[in-house]
């Protein structure tokens, strides 16, 4: 089972005692994050409309955003009058963009046979296209990195590597003279899943091409993010993280994403992790699940409180 199917089988957690600080109206615990950590939130959990979600990141006096999607479309799509909108809004809001998020390799490699029935959010053939777009997008917010994926997975991933490599590749000098760099996501449903094959990828890539570290996602596909993944890690090849909580059923069997605070992650471990291990790049949280009761801007700030908890706990 993915992660987009998990609403589907919610009610199998119900009782749980992670679900149980889900009821509406949580009020933020004031707690701001601690100046270790660059932290993001991307702006589409907390609303699809940007100026909406800079209110609220700004009051939790935080300085970054990572841009998904915007008023309803992925930011790739956005008009000229929109992406220097964008750019209006962040520097009426003194804030900073850490990553712009692309749907670049979110398609099926050509000839291979996908385990699901992923549809592309664009073609294969509109990839490079896509790309550029997206670093126009980049420099107009005044970022370098570019979130990617590894395209639509197959039951035995490692035996493409070669060719999304080259893939990959491609991708990397378009980006390379451009002056941005790329930004592997490790998710479930594509050929880099777990952080071990994260791993593995980045080692046949060159050194504009870096590791967009997912704590969740491994837990999909039977890996502990950390400490078991996150071993097989360079972190020095890590340019950015997405934070979430998840939890999983005995043997994996069923997964689902919880508060960033609660679920099966040690997020406090893996945030003293990246401390002793001098990561200073950005992180952010990423929050797409779905609490009864609460909207999703409630839930991504519920999320949030419990997150900025956590990071106070992991410094003190």
């Amino acid at each position: 089972m993915n992660r987009r199917e998990f609403i589907a089988t919610a009610g199998i957690f119900a009782g749980s005692t992670w679900l149980m600080n889900s009821a509406p109206g949580f009020s933020s615990t004031g707690v701001a994050a601690p100046k270790q950590f660059k932290l993001a939130v991307i702006s589409d959990g907390l609303s699809q409309d940007f100026e909406t979600a800079l209110k609220i990141v700004k009051s939790y006096k935080i300085k970054w955003v990572e841009i998904r999607a915007v008023w309803g479309k992925y930011n790739t799509e956005a008009s000229p009058e929109q992406v220097r909108r964008l750019k209006e809004l962040l520097s009426a809001y003194e804030m900073s963009c850490s990553q712009v998020d692309t749907a670049l390799f979110k398609c099926t490699l050509p000839g291979t046979k996908t385990l699901g029935a992923g549809t592309p959010v664009y073609p294969y053939s509109q990839q490079i296209d896509l790309l550029k777009r997206a670093i126009d997008r980049a420099h107009a917010w005044g970022t370098d990195q570019l979130r990617i994926f590894t395209f639509w997975r197959v039951a035995e991933p490692e035996k493409i590597y070669g060719r999304i490599s080259e893939e990959v590749q491609k991708a990397a000098e378009v980006a390379r003279s451009a002056g941005v760099r790329l930004v592997i996501e490790n998710e479930d449903e594509t050929n880099v899943g777990t952080v071990h094959e994260l791993s593995k990828m980045l080692a046949t890539l060159p050194s504009n091409v870096g590791a967009n570290y997912d704590i969740g996602a491994p837990l999909w596909l039977e890996e502990i993010p950390y400490p078991d993944g996150y071993r097989a890690l360079d972190p020095k090849r890590i340019w950015n993280v997405h934070l979430k909580g998840a939890q999983c059923a005995p043997g994996f069997k069923v997964c689902q994403e919880t508060f960033a605070d609660q679920g099966q992650i040690d997020l406090k471990g893996q945030l003293q992790a990246f401390l002793r291990d001098g990561y200073r790049g950005s992180m952010s949280l990423e929050c797409e699940f779905t609490a009864p009761g609460l909207s999703q801007t409630e839930t991504t700030t519920r999320s949030l409180d419990g997150l900025l908890k956590v990071m106070s706990a992991a410094v003190a």
